[in-house]
């Protein structure tokens, strides 16, 4: 990008550009049916052109960030990036952007290096404890991941405990300690008896595990703590119903199977 040209933005600004927006982007894609690259690239050249005379709004700053994203220009979405860090460097939003626009183009150093300082300023931010673990997975290195949020967790002051419980649980999860897994899952939920999110997430495990009664007595429990807060209780139910079905499936085929089995053996030896 020409002169790599800074871009100062104030007050508000950020939310203007939606950097969680772009960060859930970044992760998940685009979603709503995006224009043809063809006329990606034509918006891309004519908001650099104006960005040479003049600054851009911050709706047009965003738009070009995200266009870039579109295609993959990933080395001119970081210099874009970087300018943000170094204009706000106590905005941990745009470093934890810039550190997974580094990891996505390969940058595995320079994207430690921006966690590392994100770590530091946020040592219990799950979204920052989420982009490290992910690195860490990456580099096959899981168990420096699950000390990090271990050590989180130790913070006294800590105001999302069942979240970054969760977390801990899923990479326990994933470097093959089911049982860990499972043990934190309970423990999170003897000590938040009123959240629903560590009974279904035991309940995923037990369904994996093709318990499927246990996993629907967890539901259960879940929907109560729910309705208890009067909270929505639709996803439980749909996947209640789900498992649900499929244990009567199961169960109907193992009868069906065993009713021709014993036909089977009924039939005359010819």
């Amino acid at each position: 990008m020409a002169g790599r040209k800074r871009w100062w933005l104030g007050a508000g600004m950020v939310a203007a550009l939606g950097v969680g927006w772009l960060l859930s982007e970044l992760v998940h894609g685009q979603t709503s049916t995006s224009p043809s690259r063809i006329e990606v690239d034509r918006q891309v050249r004519e908001l650099l052109d104006r960005r040479e005379t003049q600054p851009l709004s911050p709706e047009d700053e965003r738009r070009l960030l995200e266009r870039l994203l579109a295609l993959r220009r990933l080395p001119e979405s970081i210099v874009l990036v970087e300018e943000q860090v170094e204009a706000q460097p106590k905005n941990w939003r745009w470093r934890l952007l810039l550190s997974q626009l580094e990891l996505r183009h390969g940058n595995t150093e320079q994207a430690e290096i921006q966690l590392q300082k994100l770590i530091q300023l946020q040592p219990t931010n799950v979204e920052v404890l989420q982009a490290q673990a992910l690195l860490r997975l990456q580099q096959g290195r899981p168990q420096e991941a699950i000390a990090t949020v271990q050590k989180a967790l130790t913070n006294e002051n800590l105001t999302n405990r069942v979240t970054i419980g969760l977390l801990l649980a899923d990479l326990q999860r994933q470097s093959g300690a089911g049982n860990a897994a499972l043990g934190t899952y309970k423990q999170l939920g003897e000590d938040n008896p009123k959240d629903a999110r560590p009974f279904m997430a035991q309940a995923l495990l037990m369904q994996e595990r093709g318990k499927r009664g246990e996993a629907l007595q967890l539901l259960a429990t879940a929907r109560q703590r729910q309705l208890a807060a009067n909270a929505e209780t639709q996803a439980i139910d749909a996947l209640a119903a789900r498992w649900g079905v499929l244990t009567n499936q199961t169960s109907a085929s193992s009868e069906t199977a065993a009713t021709e089995s014993l036909k089977e053996s009924e039939r005359p030896t010819p």
